[in-house]
Order: C-alpha cells, then sequence, then structure tokens
C-alpha cells in the first residue's frame, strides 16, 4: 500500500510539475501534450468485444466460479490495443504508440452472458442494478468488460516526445550502398563508365568516384521529391518516466493520482 501511495503521488507531481507543450512547438524529450484523440487514416481501431469505433481499447473476459452467493471471478481472456493513433491539439498532429502507457479511459462497459466470447456486439449499457439484472437472467456465468478511449475525446498524453522527418524517411548511407550493389552487377557498364584509365578494371582511386557518383545521384534524387512533413511520436520513455495517456484534463488527472496517494 505504501509503495502504491508513493507512486500515485509520483504521478501527481510529474503532472503538476510538466508543462504542457504544443505538438508544433514542442522541444525533443519528455513533455506533456493536451488536444483531442484522433483515428489513424487505417486500419480502423474498434473494440473487439462491441464493435465500437475507439482510439484505444482492453478488454477482460471472466468466468465465475462458486455460487452467487459465494463467487469469485477468474480471468480467462485479456488483451490490450497497440495500434497507433492521433493527438491533435490545433497546433498539429503527434502519433501516440500507446505500447507501455498507463491508460486512464472515461469509458469503461462491464455486462454479463453465458458465452465465453458474447455474441451482442454491442453492451446493453445499463447501470448497476441492470447489470445484476442482466447477470442474474442469462445466468451470469461470464463478464466482459471493455475500456476504450474514443474519437474526438479529450486526451492528457505525456512521455517521450520526438520527431522524424526531412526530404525522406530512408537513410540516405543505405540508398547509396543499394545504388552501388545495382551498378556492380552491370561489371561492362560500370567499367566503361568509370574506367578511366582503360585497364579493364576498377582501381581503388576509380572506386571513390564510383562512390562520389553514387552520392550525387541519391541526393539529387532526395533533393528533388517534394520535402515530407516532420512525424511527431509519443512514446514510453527509456528512462523509466511515467507514461500517461487520460480522458481526462490535467487537474483531474492529478486529483484523481493524490486521491489514490491519500487512500493509500
Amino acid at each position: 500500500s505504501f509503495w502504491y501511495g508513493f507512486k500515485a503521488w509520483g504521478k501527481n507531481r510529474t503532472i503538476i510539475d510538466t508543462p504542457t507543450a504544443r505538438v508544433r512547438s514542442a522541444a525533443q524529450g519528455y513533455v506533456e501534450l493536451t488536444g483531442w484523440g484522433c483515428m489513424p487514416p487505417q486500419p480502423p481501431i474498434t473494440g473487439p468485444l462491441t464493435g465500437i469505433p475507439c482510439t484505444w481499447w482492453s478488454y477482460k473476459i471472466e468466468e465465475r466460479e462458486g455460487s452467487v452467493r459465494s463467487r469469485s471471478w477468474i480471468e480467462i481472456d485479456s488483451g490490450t490495443s497497440e495500434a497507433p493513433f492521433l493527438l491533435d491539439d490545433g497546433t498539429g498532429q503527434c502519433l501516440i504508440d500507446p505500447r507501455g502507457a498507463e491508460v486512464v479511459p472515461h469509458t469503461r462497459d462491464v455486462w454479463y452472458g453465458p458465452e465465453a466470447w458474447p455474441q451482442m456486439r454491442i453492451p446493453p449499457g445499463k447501470g448497476i442494478l441492470g447489470q445484476l439484472a442482466d447477470s442474474l437472467l442469462s445466468g451470469g456465468r461470464y463478464r466482459y468488460i471493455e475500456r476504450r478511449l474514443h474519437p474526438r475525446e479529450p486526451l492528457y498524453a505525456i512521455g517521450e516526445f520526438r520527431s522524424l522527418g526531412g526530404v525522406s524517411p530512408e537513410d540516405a548511407e543505405d540508398a547509396i550502398t543499394a545504388l552501388l550493389h545495382d551498378w556492380k552487377r552491370d561489371q561492362a557498364a560500370l567499367i566503361a563508365r568509370f574506367d578511366a584509365n582503360r585497364d579493364g578494371v576498377i582501381d581503388a582511386d576509380e572506386w571513390e568516384r564510383v562512390r562520389a557518383a553514387a552520392r550525387e545521384e541519391v541526393l539529387a534524387k532526395r533533393s528533388a521529391r517534394p520535402e515530407l512533413p516532420d512525424t511527431h511520436v509519443l512514446a514510453e520513455p527509456a528512462d523509466g518516466r511515467a507514461y500517461l495517456l487520460a480522458a481526462y484534463d490535467e487537474e483531474s488527472l492529478a486529483r484523481r493520482f493524490r486521491r489514490q496517494a491519500l487512500l493509500s
């Protein structure tokens, strides 16, 4: 309990002490972003139990053991989305990699059924009493829990920010190596083009000219392409600092962790 409280208080302090950045001007490193969740271009993300479109999901299926009056729930299946989605704060978009994140969603659906996998794709959407009645009427042997983040829902994110961009995402040296490999496969054309002393072989000096020509050709092709916009990515920090995604504003999330710390 002390350890849990200490961790919760640390998250509270991290949220309070980290200033909010804008995607367009955020520095590389550990940053806090706020905006709205957006679906990736493709493929669409949907909750596996409900089929509801979302930006992130996790689910759990539990089986009841024991009688109705004295029962326990045993987890038999679970899963968590690892598909990236977008955060938009009005100045730009950032790709969110949810792997390794602690996610605090606003939506949590719970319902019951007689099958190990729910046959009803959309949960009943009932309150606690409705869920209890559903549990009793359906036999209630299985409990289904699905948590989701939704598109256009407020999104708070804190983690490691980095920008990937430039003329092309491919590495220039890799492109040069690939071009040289293609040229070597046609030795006759290579010798005809670069054998300055006409001795039938490419010596060390001539090979340097081959490499220089390959580099010049690759860079010329890259500079002729339209410049690609930067791709901003938020991911789990390598140094172990908190990585949080939440459908709450900063103050609500900090208050939530303070409450957890005090209760612990």
